[in-house]
């Protein structure tokens, strides 16, 4: 038997209000349970062969979020399971929209908030590399931000344990522009991955371009592997960047990882350092 998700509908012991997102492995909805609180639910795709990697990278990411001690900059996993075939997991229900979708609408909470954003972010990966997890793609599509500006960072099912040394991942995993060099050339890879996405995420917001420049996704992609190719320094394109922020931008988007930050912590350090936070 198939379920028909739809708008009033019921999955199991939850009402479905509202798609808030159809992403390639999975959907999501906006849910309320039998005493009207709110949820958000995450759907399994129906449609996979049997070849396909979608389910097991769905699993993988509802055992990672039930493993991971609560953090408020990550969102709060409440249950996972399967219900007439179908495998969901049940996650809080956050009000407000992903950076992407802001940033596209110019959103002003983005200014008002910049600071507190890059902050929770570092946060977010921080507290995912104590607990020796890598997320693998970090990105603005998976940041979503409450109507109050709390950050919250999203979609764990391409997270790997961390490895004890820099290893060879079996698939390339993230998103191309946000992937570092180590993954698209199959180099091994370790946590320093994620602070190189980190870097891409941050110029991206304080400068409403990628570092990596081109009239083509291809292009951009080739200066991205380009160990020649010169990053524009944010303070050009925004000189309100602290210069402590744009040196620990640049830092995170050195081609080779031995020339970023070894650890996530120290990137937390130095954003405290460069903004004036606590």
């Amino acid at each position: 038997m198939t379920i028909e998700l739809q708008p009033q509908g019921k999955f199991g012991d939850y009402r479905l209000l509202e798609l808030i997102s159809y992403g390639g492995i999975a959907a999501i909805w906006h849910v309320t349970d039998r005493q009207g609180k709110d949820y958000a639910l995450r759907v399994l795709h129906d449609s996979f062969g049997n070849n396909s990697a979608g389910p097991e990278m769905f699993r993988r990411g509802c055992d990672v979020m039930a493993s991971l001690p609560p953090h408020p900059h990550i969102i709060r996993y409440h249950s996972h399971g399967t219900h007439e075939k179908r495998d969901y997991m049940l996650l809080e229900y956050i009000e407000g929209a992903n950076l992407r979708q802001m940033t596209i609408k110019h959103d002003p909470l983005i200014e008002e908030k910049l600071s507190d954003i890059i902050l929770e972010l570092a946060e977010a990966v921080a507290h995912l590399h104590t607990n020796d997890w890598m997320h693998l793609d970090i990105k603005p599509e998976n940041l979503v931000i409450s109507r109050s500006g709390i950050l919250k960072l999203c979609d764990f099912d391409t997270t790997l344990p961390i490895p004890s040394s820099p290893t060879k991942l079996p698939k390339k995993s993230g998103t191309p522009l946000y992937m570092p060099p180590e993954i698209v050339n199959g180099w091994g890879t370790d946590q320093r991955a994620d602070i190189y996405s980190f870097g891409v995420t941050v110029y991206e917001l304080v400068t409403r371009l990628k570092p990596f420049e081109g009239d083509s996704p291809a292009e951009m992609l080739r200066n991205q592997l380009d160990p020649r190719y010169h990053i524009r320094r944010p303070r050009e394109l925004n000189p309100g960047v602290p210069m402590g922020l744009e040196n620990l931008i640049i830092k995170c988007l050195a081609h080779l990882p031995e020339k970023r930050y070894a650890f996530m912590a120290h990137v937390l350090r130095d954003l405290h350092k460069a903004l004036g936070a606590r």
